[in-house]
C-alpha cells in the first residue's frame, strides 16, 4: 500500500511574515552547491520564485552603497550689508542682477553662489568648508 502526503487546508490562511535573518537563512540553504532551491521552497511551503526575490533582495542591499547622511539646516541671517570680509578675500560682484547667494560660515569662510549652481556641489563644499 502507498501512502501520499496530504495537506489539509482549513480556513483562509494569513500571510506569512518572514524575518531578515529568516530571509537570509533560507536563501542561504536554498542556493548552496548542490542543492535544488525548488526542493528546499517545497519544504518549508513557499514558492521558488520568492527565494529568488529574497536572493536579490538581498544582492542589492549588498551592492548598494550607505546613503548619505540627512540634510541639515542651518540658521540664515538676513542682512543688509555683506559681513566684514578682508578685501583680499573678496571677489567682485559682477553687476547684472543675477540673484547672488553670499552665505557666510561660523567657520569664518564666505561662499557666494548665484542660480546656476548645482546644489549636490553646494552641499558638499558648505560640509567640508563647517568642518574646518
Amino acid at each position: 500500500m502507498t501512502y501520499q502526503r496530504v495537506e489539509v487546508i482549513t480556513g483562509s490562511e494569513k500571510r506569512r511574515f518572514y524575518s531578515a535573518a529568516d530571509k537570509a537563512r533560507l536563501v542561504a540553504e536554498g542556493f548552496r552547491p548542490g542543492v535544488v532551491a525548488s526542493e528546499v521552497a517545497r519544504r518549508h511551503g513557499l514558492n521558488v520564485s520568492l527565494l529568488y526575490r529574497w536572493r536579490r533582495q538581498i544582492e542589492e542591499e549588498q551592492a548598494s552603497p550607505s546613503p548619505e547622511p540627512p540634510v541639515s539646516f542651518v540658521p540664515v541671517q538676513i542682512a543688509e550689508a555683506p559681513p566684514s570680509i578682508p578685501e583680499d578675500k573678496m571677489m567682485p560682484l559682477p553687476s547684472t542682477g543675477t540673484g547672488i547667494i553670499e552665505i557666510a560660515l561660523t567657520s569664518g569662510h564666505c561662499v557666494r553662489v548665484d542660480r546656476h549652481v548645482d546644489a549636490a556641489a553646494l552641499r558638499r563644499v558648505l560640509a567640508v568648508l563647517e568642518r574646518r
